[in-house]
């Protein structure tokens, strides 16, 4: 019988709906910030400055990319630090919707700020330390979120509710992008108008999620577990992580699911951090165009995770996460692969461990088919949208269904923790292996994050089992 949600409450009903709208509304930060408009736009600032070819010191070369990735990494590690803090508090506390709403402005407010960026003295460093200050209210919020997902309906429901929820995520960052290409197309790409798109991602985000935050309803928690928040609560924050990763140690995969996943999830949050970056630093992706490629990933992503959630009811959660997966590994190697028509120029491929891959996929490949490098890219725009959609809901839906249900407040908690704090490697590695060997040979070392994470989920983890060990 397929699942649908009709034997829900209507109370239920409404708390799973306000909690898509969240969805909707955070997901044009992502969206039209994170990989669509900023990253190019920090790039022709920061090129402004120091050229194509960025700064170099000590033969480590910053360009757009790197230094970009770093703030990323940067945003992400502060996250990492905070969390656990705050999942106790959250854990023992009725507080996660009032961390969703403060979180939400502490991302929104920098957002709408980042309009004042050409007035700002040095621009590209203003942009820089907005999208820091935005990408931690994002990760926290994104954190906080996702910790009600265990709390609106019975596990059989979560396969569902989550790529429901991706859905609305990618329609609705989806449709704000649109809207932001047709003005900044309209202008030309004005200044003005990239200044104002935005800005109002800002007011987006906060608006729609005004809706979530007056119908989502606060998980119930037993009298005798919460706690006062007081000068203590640091100490007794870490001792909680403690606690947790010995209580998740006694659930053997749903532990090694929880390392695995660490390994994977990194390697796809990367790739969504820098691609918009690499996209226009490297290769020459202009903004219009990598603006529509996002565009397209966004309104196939969409049907992309529902597509997933039913090969997940054919198939097994895990056979629909393992397909996703591998067409991840596929996508990272073809990104390396990537390269102008024309090799000559700013954009030339440039010498390094893996300059022959793009010479030869352009010999056979791009160069035959007259495939330029903007049709290359909405190429990878078309393929990412079919998996991102259906790895990032089916992952956190697998780790529902392994998660015992008196413990899933604190597992998926400790989750957001571990995956906010494991995301700082993926961008810093790429980061120091791109300085020293070049932009293709750090996307190379991407790929090995998602190697080893399939690897080890077509090895490791049995969902079943998992599932046997939560009920037990």
């Amino acid at each position: 019988m397929a699942m649908n949600l009709k034997d829900l409450s209507d109370s239920d009903k409404k708390s799973i709906r306000s909690w898509y709208i969240y969805d909707w509304a955070h997901s044009a930060h992502s969206t039209s910030v994170m990989v669509a408009i900023a990253p190019v736009y920090f790039v022709n600032l920061y090129k402004e400055v120091f050229g194509s070819g960025g700064y170099t010191f000590y033969g480590f070369d910053f360009t757009g990319t790197n230094v970009w990735s770093i703030g990323i990494s940067l945003s992400i590690l502060v996250i990492a630090f905070l969390n656990p803090i705050l999942a106790v508090i959250a854990d023992k506390t009725p507080t996660k919707l009032s961390f969703l709403k403060v979180f939400t402005i502490f991302g929104c407010i920098p957002t709408l700020l980042m309009f004042f960026t050409p007035y700002a003295g040095t621009g590209w460093l203003f942009l820089l330390l907005m999208i820091v200050i935005s990408v931690m209210g994002f990760s926290g919020a994104w954190t906080f979120a996702n910790s009600f997902l265990p709390h609106l309906a019975p596990k059989k429901y979560l396969d569902e509710i989550s790529s429901k929820g991706f859905a609305y995520g990618y329609i609705g960052g989806g449709l704000l992008l649109a809207i932001h290409l047709a003005i900044i197309t309209i202008t030309d790409s004005s200044e003005l108008f990239i200044q104002l798109s935005l800005a109002s991602v800002a007011i987006w985000w906060g608006g729609f999620s005004l809706i979530t935050f007056r119908n989502l309803k606060e998980p119930k928690i037993n009298s005798k577990h919460q706690i006062s928040i007081d000068s203590k609560i640091i100490i007794m924050a870490f001792k909680q992580i403690k606690t947790t990763l010995s209580n998740i140690g006694r659930y053997k995969t749903l532990f090694l699911y929880l390392i695995i996943y660490l390994f994977f999830n990194d390697g796809i949050q990367t790739v969504l951090s820098i691609a918009g970056a690499y996209g226009a630093d490297t290769l020459g992706v202009d903004l219009i165009f990598n603006m529509a490629t996002i565009l397209i990933v966004q309104f196939i992503a969409a049907p992309g995770a529902l597509l997933f959630n039913s090969f997940a009811r054919i198939y097994t959660a895990k056979r629909s996460l393992m397909i996703s997966l591998i067409g991840w590994i596929i996508i990272v190697i073809l990104a390396m692969g990537f390269a102008p028509l024309d090799d000559t120029g700013e954009y030339a491929i440039k010498s390094g461990l893996f300059s022959w891959w793009p010479k030869l996929i352009r010999s056979y490949i791009w160069a035959p088919l007259g495939l330029s490098v903007n049709l290359q890219w909405l190429i990878l725009g078309c393929m990412v949208g079919i998996v991102m959609g259906g790895s990032q809901a089916i992952a956190r839906s697998i780790f529902a269904v392994m998660t015992p249900v008196k413990q899933s407040a604190e597992f998926f908690s400790f989750l957001g923790f571990m995956s906010r704090g494991a995301s700082v490697f993926g961008p810093l590695l790429y980061a120091l292996v791109a300085g020293y060997l070049g932009a293709r040979t750090g996307i190379f070392s991407v790929s090995l994050f998602l190697i080893v994470g399939t690897i080890g989920m077509q090895l490791l983890v049995d969902v079943k089992k998992g599932e046997k060990e939560a009920l037990s």
